[in-house]
């Protein structure tokens, strides 16, 4: 069985935050950073092995992972792209970084319950997406489509009639699609691409590998794009508090 690592993606700006520095080592209000309960619900999920891709302010994010995680079982590698390439190239370079691993991949702005890592991490198939199931979507949420717990479809352009549920940030790349991502992101590459989303590269890869939605429940997700998230945010956060201070579990 391969070795689990999470790999935290924290490369980018977020300008519709301000920009003045990582969104992830923002403060939420009075409460901590979105990154403080990502590193924290990683360690009570029982994940041991961490990647973090840095880029914009990579020092400070360094900094912050280094006090909240330690200076053991973490490795860095920067994306000196993250300005002109999407995300998809944060992906691609931490799978780069991971052979051999099982690649759980983390959005640095979302706050999720520690049971979502679980089961991720626990779910069957070789590519595994987080999936709140609910209507009501809106245009900035990365829809889904769905057979059953197998992934169809996933994109923000999905037409919402036929979508299922939103992807929630947290993915697992097991080994054949660990390697799929690496094929179809150089061939992004060499169309020299620059607005992807690692979740477009999830789409190319449907229906080549067995792609598998783990559960995500009402309450237990939030994303914060903008100022006005952030409350939502909290609201989870202060919701699954006892799951966040809580023991850590077996992995």
């Amino acid at each position: 069985m391969a070795k689990l690592r999470a790999a935290v993606l924290a490369a980018g700006r977020g300008v519709r935050m301000g920009g003045t520095k990582p969104k992830t080592i923002m403060t939420l209000g009075d409460h901590e950073p979105l990154l403080h309960f990502i590193l924290r619900g990683l360690k009570r999920a029982g994940v041991e092995d961490l990647l973090v891709v840095t880029g914009f302010m990579g020092d400070a994010v360094t900094s912050f992972v280094n006090e909240h995680w330690g200076d053991e079982g973490v490795t860095y590698v920067r994306n000196t792209r993250y300005a002109s390439w999407g995300n998809f190239h944060s992906a691609r370079m931490a799978l780069d970084q991971s052979p051999g691993f099982d690649l759980m991949i983390v959005n640095s702005d979302i706050v999720v319950a520690p049971d979502v890592f679980v089961r991720v991490a626990e779910s069957p198939g070789e590519l595994v997406l987080a999936v709140e199931e609910r209507y009501g979507l809106d245009a900035e949420d990365m829809r889904v489509r769905l057979d059953g717990r197998r992934v169809e479809d996933i994109g923000k352009d999905l037409e919402k009639q036929f979508s299922h549920g939103e992807f929630c940030g947290v993915s697992l790349l097991r080994e054949r699609a660990h390697n799929l991502y690496r094929d179809v992101a150089t061939a992004v590459e060499w169309q020299r691409f620059s607005d992807v989303y690692y979740e477009d590269v999830y789409k190319r890869m449907l229906g080549r590998v067995d792609a598998r939605a783990a559960e995500v429940r009402p309450g237990e997700y939030a994303e914060v794009d903008k100022p006005e998230d952030v409350q939502a945010a909290i609201e989870v956060a202060q919701r699954h508090r006892d799951a966040f201070d809580g023991e850590q579990q077996p992995a």
